[in-house]
């Protein structure tokens, strides 16, 4: 017998991090894996971030269409219920042994709903994080009480996993975060290189921004842009700027950082999406990363940066020492990057893992499939 997984996957930002594990999953015949893509990975005004799968050499099982046109709250809740409706029929159809679920997203909530009646097994990554400028919490810790394996990135966060279930629970597993898997796996691309693909040049001192909108206090995020953009104006540096999620007042963000750099394509390099061997090759010869990513707390350390992190996007969550926390203040921003320019440079490792990471899941997926009665199966194997 096989075990047959579903990996949900419903944008650009969960790709890298999915990446080692469905390279992982696709190469052990003990699963059968289906992936399914939604949200802005099948949006033509998002690119079609789908496509990363199929030139990765990956099947999709499911291209799903759940995506409403805007950002507003109405325009969010009413995606929320077309991707529980859509997600149900998806459910009905197959017998999964597993679903496996990223983080925080609200479009993964509401798949993950959707999936409660059919019982289903959910294994749910990254979960007893947090993050209190976003209503993302919400999303993660609804997530995490309808999962049944757990799969954190820390002790402390294993530790609020249990606090949020209310209980110690076998199944949950400290294992590190998939995305540092890619390390051993992607091969990075040199500066000369960078530049063929990007007609980018990483030899110039270079800060890699990015910047999505808070969903809590969504009336700051335009001044929050603006004093972003404020900052980088009295920087002497280029700027590599990736474009923000399909979040609520992701557009606004958008626009006001489109005018901002107008005609000056010199300094600012906007680029939509680097994929993971654009975006960790741009991190491993950036001078610091800018912006509000969980990238720059997760991923960042490994490749021995500091990152100045902005408001309260990822407050909360666990960061190492590598990562200045900062207001969205253009003076507060430019002390963060000369603090920068004097450190010496980050040598701590990352709190986050080594990069083994995938292997262990997979010990812990076949384990849960050997030793428990799955709800397609009236015994144990």
């Amino acid at each position: 017998m096989t075990m047959k997984v579903a990996l949900i996957s419903c944008g650009r930002s969960d790709y890298s991090i999915y990446l080692p594990l469905i390279k992982k999953l696709n190469a052990d015949p003990f699963f059968d894996l289906d992936i399914i893509a939604f949200g802005t990975h099948v949006s033509q005004f998002y690119d079609r971030t789908v496509d990363m799968f199929y030139k990765d050499g990956f099947d999709v099982a499911y291209e799903l269409e759940s995506l409403v046109l805007g950002d507003s709250p109405e325009a969010i809740a009413t995606a929320m219920g077309l991707t529980t409706i859509k997600f149900s029929s998806i459910w009905a159809r197959e017998d999964y042994d597993m679903i496996l679920v990223l983080g925080d997203r609200y479009e993964m909530f509401s798949a993950i709903a959707a999936s409660i009646p059919f019982n289903i097994p959910v294994g749910h990554l990254h979960g007893g994080e947090a993050t209190e400028g976003l209503y993302d919490d919400t999303f993660r810790h609804s997530i995490t009480t309808m999962s049944k394996v757990h799969f954190v990135s820390t002790p402390n966060h294993a530790k609020r996993v249990a606090q949020i279930l209310g209980r110690d629970d076998k199944n949950i597993h400290h294992v590190g975060a998939p995305a540092l898997d890619n390390l051993n796996d992607l091969k990075l691309l040199s500066i000369e290189e960078f530049k063929e693909v990007w007609n980018i040049d990483l030899s110039k001192p270079t800060v890699l921004v990015t910047f999505h909108p808070e969903t809590i206090a969504i009336h700051k995020n335009v001044e929050y842009v603006r004093e972003l953009c404020k900052a980088m104006d009295r920087l002497d540096k280029q700027f590599i700027i990736t474009m923000p999620n399909n979040d609520t007042m992701g557009t606004v963000v958008r626009q006001e950082i489109l005018k901002f750099v107008g005609d000056n394509t010199e300094k600012y390099k906007i680029v939509e999406v680097l994929g993971a061997v654009g975006y960790y090759s741009c991190m491993r010869h950036c001078e610091f990363l800018l912006g509000n990513t969980s990238s720059g707390i997760v991923e960042a350390a490994s490749f021995d940066r500091y990152v100045i992190d902005l408001a309260d996007r990822q407050k909360g969550r666990e960061a190492g020492a590598n990562v200045i926390h900062v207001p969205a203040d253009a003076d507060a921003i430019v002390d963060a990057a000369n603090k920068i320019a004097e450190r010496p440079p980050f040598t701590d490792g990352n709190i986050y893992g080594n990069g083994d990471t995938c292997d262990k899941m997979l010990t812990i997926m076949k384990d849960y499939y050997n030793n428990e009665i799955l709800p397609n199966r009236t015994e144990k194997k």
